[in-house]
């Protein structure tokens, strides 16, 4: 099903290209290189890059992609595609994989988009999961098809103070899994609430179910339309699902709250953002309330200042809604309480990961492959930490930079926590020169490092050379 599905993308890229009017193909080609002094590479030249970047001692990358965008099919109809390939040298077990390939027909402020398509990145590449814990930059994108408001659009009975956005999608996970063939479906929905001529709040959620597919354990999960009336209403299974989804929500679901503040300033402009996870009743009604991402992102208004943006992140996972075990019904089920094991699953033991990445927020560390090539999810008790974040972006002369630091330290699990708790510290360091009259490329270099007793101590490099057009 999923071979078809790019059969049928690439076909109506090309039927439609025909009729539509044209606002230029863009091409782009890189490549990229990379080298460090332990095993595998720094903490920040791998993370947040859409699980592109293989996580060994040095490696080489090319990158071509052609797309456009704005193809006008009527007056309020327009069409956009990219397809985006990556090959080269210790890039998973394979050389080559696709990086994006979509199309997508936008109406006014909607967008259906089917295909790979990475999600948009957000405060300016400097957040540790582009400003929600559950859904990061840190993974491959997966195939599927996505039906979203691409902006707030307001409300007929609120025009002047309130206005909604929100997703609905389906995917395939068709990576190497504990469950094969597993589904996911996402959906989201937020109101912006207008406060005053200057401060705006914003509320909402993000739903994440894992569904369907067959687990070599536990044999085939329920699919079928019945099947994914539960999994979108965030139901219990029904008897064909096993014991604890029959009682609790069917697959492995999960999610996030958002409340973000917006202040537009004359001179800066200011976000304040608090992303809370939540995986079961306990975390739904915030038992595990001091669990979440907190931020804060400055835009001073100053695209080619010294300093132009400034980030300030803590992530915590410590409480898991506290170290009370979940216990059993009178049935003999599971039912929801404490130690919320975070991306973790009993059925889909794989977890919040895709081909090897942590979906959600990369301070989650994921365990190693078994002899299959599998990952199994998060490591027990790394999924309780403390995190801070620095980010700063600006411009020196026709150089663009952005530096991250962040500090990390990891618990251990409820009963097992560890003596010496490790600790982590990990920076980045990177700058682009824009393609000049004796200089055809764009070159991006940048270095990395971690120390601490978390991850072996360590420094990296990278260099990027990329040629982009129209045609």
């Amino acid at each position: 099903m999923k071979y078809k599905l790019f059969l049928v993308l690439v076909a109506l890229v090309f039927c439609v290209k025909i009729n539509a009017q044209n606002t230029g193909i863009e091409y782009e080609l890189a490549l990229n290189s990379g080298v460090a002094t332990a095993e595998s590479m720094p903490f920040w030249m791998v993370a947040n890059r859409f699980g592109t970047i293989p996580n060994v001692v040095s490696y080489g990358l090319v990158d071509a992609s052609i797309a456009s965008n704005n193809n006008r099919l009527t007056n309020a109809l327009t069409f956009n595609y990219k397809a985006s390939v990556i090959g080269g040298s210790e890039v998973s077990k394979n050389n080559l994989f696709i990086n994006e390939l979509y199309g997508g027909l936008q109406y006014k402020n909607w967008e259906l988009t089917v295909g790979v398509k990475h999600n948009e990145l957000r405060w300016e590449g400097l957040s540790s999961s582009n400003g929600s814990i559950t859904m990061a930059t840190n993974a491959r994108s997966y195939p599927g098809y996505n039906l979203r408001l691409t902006k707030f659009v307001t409300l007929p009975f609120a025009r002047t103070w309130l206005s909604v956005k929100g997703n609905y999608g389906d995917y395939f996970l068709n990576d190497k899994r504990m469950v094969s063939d597993a589904r996911l479906h996402i959906k989201s929905l937020y109101l912006k609430s207008k406060l005053s001529s200057k401060l705006a709040m914003i509320t909402g959620l993000s739903h994440y179910a894992q569904w369907a597919g067959t687990s070599s354990k536990y044999g085939k999960q329920p699919s079928g339309f019945k099947n994914y009336l539960r999994v979108i209403s965030g139901s219990s299974g029904g008897s064909d699902a096993t014991g604890g989804d029959q009682i609790n929500v069917i697959g492995n679901q999960l999610g996030s709250y958002l409340l973000q503040f917006n202040y537009e300033g004359d001179k800066h402009n200011w976000n304040f953002y608090w992303s809370h996870p939540f995986e079961d009743r306990s975390g739904r009604e915030l038992m595990n309330y001091p669990d979440a991402l907190y931020g804060v992102f400055v835009d001073l208004k100053k695209p080619e200042a010294f300093i132009s943006h400034v980030l300030a992140e803590v992530t915590y996972t410590k409480h898991a809604s506290g170290d009370d075990p979940h216990y059993s019904d009178e049935f003999g089920f599971h039912a929801a309480s404490g130690m919320d094991n975070y991306f973790n699953n009993g059925v889909y033991q794989s977890g919040w990961t895709y081909f090897g990445n942590t979906i959600g927020s990369p301070y989650f560390t994921t365990k190693p492959e078994n002899e299959d090539g599998i990952t199994q999810g998060i490591i027990d008790g790394d999924n309780r930490f403390l995190a801070f974040n620095i980010g700063i972006k600006g411009m020196v002369k026709n150089t663009a930079y952005k530096a991250l630091l962040s500090s990390t330290t990891y618990y251990g699990w409820f009963g097992s926590e560890y003596v010496d708790k490790p600790h982590q510290i990990s920076g980045l360091l990177e700058a682009t020169i824009p393609t000049l009259k004796n200089i055809p490329v764009e070159i991006t270099l940048g270095a990395a490092f971690d120390t601490g007793t978390y991850r072996p101590v360590n420094f990296g490099g990278f260099l990027k050379l990329a040629k982009r057009g129209i045609f």
